[in-house]
């Protein structure tokens, strides 16, 4: 089964607003981490669902997906199934993938909420 994958880092379009017909469901899969020369990463991964509740279609590629923390610190994508973060999402529409979000700060590990937002930074 080949996934293609993305390496995040790259959202640098143009802000569109997160539709209100989007729903994200994410479910927790692992946490883990990374000690390399030193340096410690620590991840959290997510199986994702982006659906388009209504008629309208919207375009994963101006957006992206955050994680968040209860204490509300935001935490970027590291790595995502490329069908995350491109394509329209038409009517009716879903689409599953893996996320993972890492960070020098081990309070990635406690994120509990995915959410899409046009804040590509």
């Amino acid at each position: 089964m080949a996934a293609s994958v993305t390496v995040a880092g790259f959202c640098s379009v143009a802000h569109a607003a997160v539709p209100d017909n989007a729903a994200v469901y994410a479910t927790e899969h692992s946490k883990g981490s990374m000690s390399i020369a030193g340096k410690d990463v620590y991840t959290k991964t997510f199986e994702v669902m982006v659906a388009n509740l209504a008629d309208k279609e919207f375009d994963l590629s101006t957006l992206c997906l955050k994680a968040v923390a209860p204490d509300h610190q935001e935490f970027k994508l590291d790595t995502v199934d490329e069908k995350l973060t491109t394509g329209k999402v038409k009517k009716g529409q879903s689409v599953k993938g893996i996320a993972v979000f890492a960070s020098d700060n081990a309070a990635v590990q406690q994120t509990a909420l995915v959410k899409l937002t046009d804040d590509c930074k």
